[in-house]
Formats: structure tokens, sequence, C-alpha cells
């Protein structure tokens, strides 16, 4: 019994330091940080969206055989809620168009949708891929009631242009 009653006012110390903290101060929650994260979508996740498109997808690149075409992807985040930072595209362009991606967020209630930004190839870039970034979006916030997708826009043909991927990064 005698060692009953000397425990209960040692753990109740023990509780109170806790709580208390080692400054003496109230120990609060932390705040919850912001968390950065960048997702690839290869060339691989890109469907046609007219089937009379004639092109070939390799899963890691992309090419129009005669005249151009327009892709689609759709696009799955982590968090319910996230902030689009930046859009990369991977391409070859050594052509007189341009290779674009356009980010788009659908509203299913209203069946409509919005241009979230558009990163495009500008001008011929022979390098192997080229890579080509937008940072101005807006919107940028993408929420559980938003479907987002990115559409494509290849010219063709394969001996001027191809589509590697593209790279997103957002927080949340």
């Amino acid at each position: 019994m005698t060692m009953r009653r000397l425990w209960v006012p040692v753990l109740a110390a023990l509780l109170v330091a806790a709580l208390v903290g080692p400054a003496g101060g109230v120990v609060t929650a932390a705040e919850p940080r912001l968390i950065t994260r960048t997702i690839t979508i290869p060339a691989g996740a890109f469907s046609a969206a007219s089937d009379n498109s004639d092109f070939i997808n390799y899963g890691s690149e992309l090419e129009t055989e005669s005249g151009g075409g327009n892709f689609v992807a759709p696009l799955f985040f982590e968090a319910p809620k996230v902030t689009i930072k930046k859009i990369t595209l991977y391409a070859y362009d050594n052509g007189g168009s341009d290779v674009c991606l356009i980010l788009y967020r659908t509203t299913p209630t209203s069946g409509g949708q919005q241009i979230m930004g558009e990163a495009c190839s500008t001008g011929a870039s022979t390098t192997l891929p080229g890579e080509f970034t937008m940072t101005t979006l807006n919107p940028r916030l993408i929420t559980g009631g938003y479907g987002p997708y990115l559409m494509l826009n290849l010219p063709g043909p394969s001996a001027s242009y191809a589509f590697y991927g593209v790279k997103i990064t957002y927080t949340y």
C-alpha cells in the first residue's frame, strides 16, 4: 500500500512535466507544414482524343505519323486539395508549330471546365527532349470538386515533333 501512495504523486508530476514542456511553457501541436511533390506523367498515359489520329505511342514517346492530334490524360493527386506550382513539358520540336500541353480542371456538377495553365515548346528545339516550363498558372487550386486532366496538342509529322512526358510540381 505504501508503494502505491508513493507512485501516484510521481506519476502525476511526470504527467504535468510532459504537458508543461522543458521551457516551462505549454506544449502545443506543431503547425502543419507545406509538402511539395512532383509527379511525372509519361507519354504512355495519354490516349487519343479522336479515333482518326494516326499516331504511335511507345510508352516513353508519343508521335503522330501524319498530321497532328490531340491526346488526353487524367491526373490524380495524393491529397484532396493541391496547389499547382509548375508544369514542365518534355518534347522534341523541330518544326514551325508548337507542342502544347494544357492543364484543365473540370467541374462535373456543372459540366464545365477551366484552363489552369499551358506549357508550349514555343519554337524549335532540337535538344532531345527539350524542356519547356510554365509557372504562371491561374487558377492554381484543385480540390475534390474538380477533375483535373491534361490535353496535349501534338503537331505532325513525327520527323519534326515528339512528346515524352510532363512533370507537375504541386504543394499540399
